[in-house]
């Protein structure tokens, strides 16, 4: 069980079907601050999207390579004395009282249920022809977005720290699962937490998972954003150096912006030699938007500073690596109009399942068309399910964003892959 690359064919991952947890969310004038959204989805309609997405991950590398988050927490709640642990970790984190504390570990619940529960803080009536649901503490929408849990590199995950409240549920559950859950059983478990405590650092040590990107085996791009700080990324760069999990760290430097909230928004690999990015970004002429990257080494024992890329774009520190990435696919095309456009709407945020086969929001339509013109074929779901995978290369499958698009996350970021054939 392995990551070595962004791009090597998937074998297992991670994702959360939207489930009734988006029927809580409440309309109101703070939406972006008390959940991270500005729309609320068809839920209906956005399970139907996931799954035609999730059913295209298993035709091209098979049935069992999707595993479902809540399926995960409900074999390890099977555990009375794990059931113990989460349930008094959540009712410490939400602030509830006893009686919704003994209400989680009664047998009111099927394991299944439970786990719905701990995902949306609410459970489901008795009368189902009204949907009155019982409500105990927040939902938690962003779990759709599981990318954002942490990270599968090499063989450790490392675990992230979210910086909004509203997703500190998710990596509370995400710890259980890789700790306790058998199919994570040889996984190393790197949590920046404990060198953060040992240290006596702040409290600002936040790390997530669309922050972090696998170029190679012994290379990780890590974004300092708007949800992961310089702090964390600190102590993951020690960490990791130190273990020789990784041979080099390269931070990139990106302005803390709400719709370039990850790395990941503005940057993905799909291939050995293509990659998708956000032109804005990386332009020479727009020197204020510029992100300067840093990489660091180990030398002679100590985290060093060894490049500092000039101009200031990762395409310099990965060309000084041997990566060309000769496929460069604007986000947006070649307006600059449309490239804003389009990276508000995850055109940058793609996800491949095979090397250069890899998912795109429909509405991306000049994204698409950039894909088009340096000869990748373009399918949608339906058109994929009817292929021969085993001859696939240059391969854009089309989704459908229309609900799953609203909750602001990509292909990429709907995905945890775990394991990855080497």
């Amino acid at each position: 069980m392995s990551i070595r690359s962004e791009y090597h064919p998937l074998k297992n991952v991670v994702v959360h079907r939207p489930g009734y947890e988006w029927n809580l969310v409440t309309v109101e004038h703070n939406m972006q601050e008390k959940y991270l959204i500005e729309d609320v989805l068809f839920t209906e309609d956005a399970a139907a999207d996931h799954a035609e997405f999730t059913s295209c991950i298993q035709h091209a590398v098979g049935s069992d390579s999707v595993v479902e988050f809540v399926d995960l927490l409900s074999d390890i709640l099977g555990d009375r004395e794990i059931r113990s642990d989460i349930v008094g970790a959540i009712s410490a984190l939400e602030g509830v009282g006893i009686k919704t504390h003994d209400l989680m570990l009664s047998d009111e619940f099927t394991q299944k249920e439970l786990a719905e529960l701990m995902v949306a803080g609410a459970y489901k009536p008795e009368d189902k022809e009204h949907e009155v649901y019982k409500v105990l503490f927040p939902p938690t929408p962003n779990l759709l977005f599981t990318r954002d849990i942490g990270m599968f590199f090499n063989d450790a995950v490392i675990l992230s720290h979210p910086a909004k409240s509203v997703r500190r549920r998710e990596g509370l559950l995400a710890r259980y699962i890789f700790r306790n859950h058998p199919l994570f059983k040889d996984i190393e478990i790197i949590d920046i937490l404990d060198d953060a405590t040992k240290h006596g650092l702040p409290d600002n040590v936040h790390l997530e998972g669309g922050d972090m990107i696998a170029v190679d085996h012994e290379t990780l791009l890590i974004g300092s954003s708007e949800r992961t700080t310089d702090i964390a990324i600190e102590l993951l760069t020690k960490r990791l150096l130190d273990e020789q999990i990784v041979k080099r760290i390269i931070k990139v430097k990106m302005p803390a912006d709400r719709a370039t909230m990850h790395l990941d928004t503005v940057f993905t690999i799909i291939g050995e030699d293509d990659c998708v990015y956000y032109p804005r970004f990386f332009s020479e002429e727009e020197s204020s938007l510029r992100c300067p990257c840093f990489t660091y080494e180990l030398v002679n024992g100590k985290v060093k500073l060894v490049h500092e890329s000039s101009p200031a774009t990762i395409f310099s520190s990965l060309e000084r690596l041997g990566y060309g990435f000769t496929n460069r696919i604007p986000c947006g095309g070649d307006i600059p109009h449309y490239q804003t456009r389009e990276q508000w709407t995850d055109g940058a945020n793609l996800f491949a399942v095979l090397p250069r086969v890899a998912f795109i929001y429909e509405r991306n339509i000049q994204t698409i068309k950039a894909f088009k013109d340096i000869g990748y074929a373009i399918v949608s779901p339906k058109e994929f399910l009817k292929t021969d995978v085993e001859f696939l290369d240059k391969t854009l499958i089309t989704l459908s964003g229309a609900e799953l698009s609203r909750g602001r996350g990509g292909a990429r970021c709907m995905t945890m892959p775990f394991n990855r054939k080497r």
